[in-house]
């Protein structure tokens, strides 16, 4: 998976990319026969995947091509990039599905995948998952290539169309506000500091807020590892405090919350009173990254009070 991720990060030509991918896949299924105009009913256009469901979504690939996003919440990259996924899938006329996997909460199926990086995008095309691109990228850029992986999909003879039941639709996320959306820009343009005002200005006046908090801790996890080589940074080995706190950053920017908290203790005991408070502090925004109520934030908050107490 790192080849691909290094490969196909940043400038990524996706209209080019969809149609290889969708024509490799299709010249080697010929025998494979699909409704023409084949309607089907679904829940809705973007799902959570997992084992349980899987099954069915891969035969719905049979019929339109199932998009797969590799996320966690610790990553801000990947949730910027379902929100706009999401917003394409639900004004798709039914063309495509959107499948979402928490990489944390779904890791054997991550690992079936090949994936090991949040912000992660695959397609399955008649049962088959394929590797398409890691990374978040810029909505319209990310519109003209879903728009030509359908295209192509569509003249081999995945033109299905999905129908939303709304006897089993579950409610949709409430739309974004105005200053979360221009954090998202902000982001969008590489402008993480900007991220970081908004944020910090919209908890001055809703203090206390829990969804501005992890959002907050969340892109000033992004602005101190965006630049960052993640192959490099997670292949060291701490010399410092400072070092693993470096670390931990990055295991957080993949997913890997655990490892980022084992990290973090085993530094604590040796640590001196000013290197304490620093970790002290670094835990308690990667707990407000991760969420308070993720097992590895519960397990970590008691080993951490019994070092401290």
């Amino acid at each position: 998976m790192s080849d691909m991720n290094s490969a196909m990060r940043g400038g990524v030509d996706l209209s080019a990319l969809a149609n290889k991918v969708v024509k490799e896949k299709l010249a080697s299924t010929s025998t494979v026969q699909v409704d023409q105009g084949k309607r089907v009913k679904v829940p809705a256009l973007a799902i959570e995947l997992n084992e349980a469901n899987l099954k069915p979504v891969i035969e719905l690939s049979s019929i339109v091509p199932v998009v797969v996003s590799f996320y966690a919440q610790a990553s801000p990259e990947s949730i910027s990039l379902n929100a706009k996924l999401e917003k394409l899938a639900h004004s798709s006329e039914g063309k495509w599905l959107l499948a979402r996997v928490d990489i944390e909460a779904n890791a054997k199926l991550a690992q079936a995948f090949g994936v090991d990086l949040p912000a992660t995008v695959a397609v399955i095309l008649e049962g088959e998952p394929k590797p398409l691109f890691q990374g978040d990228q810029l909505e319209p850029s990310l519109a003209e290539f879903i728009g030509k992986l359908v295209e192509v999909a569509s003249s081999q003879g995945l033109n299905g169309i999905l129908e939303v039941d709304d006897q089993e639709s579950v409610a949709q996320e409430p739309a974004l506000s105005a200053s979360e959306q221009a954090a998202l820009d902000a982001m969008d343009n590489g402008d993480f500091g900007a991220a970081v005002k908004i944020y910090e200005e919209e908890l001055k006046q809703n203090p206390g807020n829990e969804l501005l908090i992890e959002r907050l801790a969340q892109v000033k996890l992004v602005e101190r590892t965006f630049n960052g080589d993640l192959e490099k940074e997670l292949a060291l080995e701490p010399a410092t405090v400072s070092d693993a706190m470096r670390k931990a950053d990055f295991h957080l920017a993949v997913g890997q919350s655990e490892e980022a908290f084992v990290l973090l203790l085993s530094c604590f005991d040796k640590a001196n009173p000013d290197e304490r408070k620093a970790l002290a502090a670094l835990f308690i925004e990667l707990f407000n990254v991760v969420g308070k109520s993720h097992p590895a934030v519960i397990e970590a908050r008691k080993m951490l009070a019994a070092k401290m107490f």
